[in-house]
């Protein structure tokens, strides 16, 4: 049974994925900082990161591990930050970070979450189960670079290794109802990964620390895109989050202007040839 500490956060401070898509949308909500908290105006501008390639002469075992010497030299996110105020919160019971590395051939993501009550509870398998109903990770991909919600992809891991992948025409769209299906979850990201788990899952006896996804995703799986792989020096928008229960932590904060989809918040991914320092 869940903590009714860990649920009055969640109510509280995360917000919803896909809970989050109402029918008064449009009239945005602000955000909901906790009392007394001071929320900068540099949240609001869009986070960048460039990410280099895999250094020359290296490879990436997709194991969960995310041990390979390559990964020193990847870019990072940092510490996700609460959906809704941009800022760190420790209060959240989810936390998580990312890095990235690409290639001619895919892109590679390691996230590490933390979280002290690991879920998962789906059939072993489960296709395009929703994940985002308890623990996973999220990939939200806009290859245009635009923001504009167009021709954009979602991919979740959890941490049974079990993915939800989908294509989207537009925001939320096509959408079959409250029950899905959600996009066109005939497209497949092709991806490899591999999951480590750092306790028990769906175990409470003892307290969790977490888990680490890694993932390989290859370009040729973005249909959508207008060049793959990347151009070096091209930007493309994408958001990453850490979720549990409908709501979550993120690379880039929504701020209340949508549910996790709005790709107007995602920050800018550039693809850079050289590694990172």
């Amino acid at each position: 049974m869940k903590r009714p500490e860990k649920l009055l956060l969640l109510v509280m401070g995360l917000g919803a994925c896909r809970a989050g898509e109402h029918a008064d949308e449009k009239k945005p909500r602000p955000a909901a900082p906790a009392q007394g908290v001071v929320v900068p105006d540099s949240r609001r501008v869009i986070k960048e990161l460039s990410v280099p390639t895999l250094p020359s002469g290296q490879t990436i075992t997709i194991d969960g591990k995310a041990d390979e010497p390559a990964w020193e030299k990847a870019a990072s996110t940092g510490d996700f930050v609460d959906v809704f105020t941009g800022m760190p919160n420790t209060r959240l019971p989810v936390q998580g970070n990312v890095r990235l590395l690409w290639d001619d051939t895919a892109l590679y993501a390691a996230f590490d979450v933390k979280d002290s009550t690991i879920r998962g509870g789906f059939p072993a398998d489960a296709v395009d189960p929703h994940l985002w109903e308890r623990d996973t990770v999220e990939i939200m991909i806009d290859p245009d670079g635009d923001g504009d919600n167009k021709d954009y992809y979602e991919i979740q891991i959890n941490p049974q290794n079990l993915v939800f992948d989908s294509q989207f025409d537009d925001y939320n769209k096509p959408r079959g109802g409250p029950a899905g299906p959600f996009g066109h979850q005939e497209w497949s990201a092709k991806l490899q990964s591999a999951v480590v788990l750092r306790g028990k899952i769906d175990d409470d006896v003892e307290k969790d620390d977490g888990y680490v996804v890694e993932a390989k995703i290859p370009w040729t799986s973005f249909t959508k895109a207008g060049k793959v792989p990347p151009a070096p020096g091209s930007t493309w928008r994408m958001n990453f989050y850490a979720m549990e229960n409908n709501g979550g932590v993120a690379w880039s904060p929504i701020l209340g202007l949508g549910n996790f989809h709005k790709a107007i918040r995602f920050g800018r991914v550039k693809w850079q040839r050289d590694a990172a320092p």
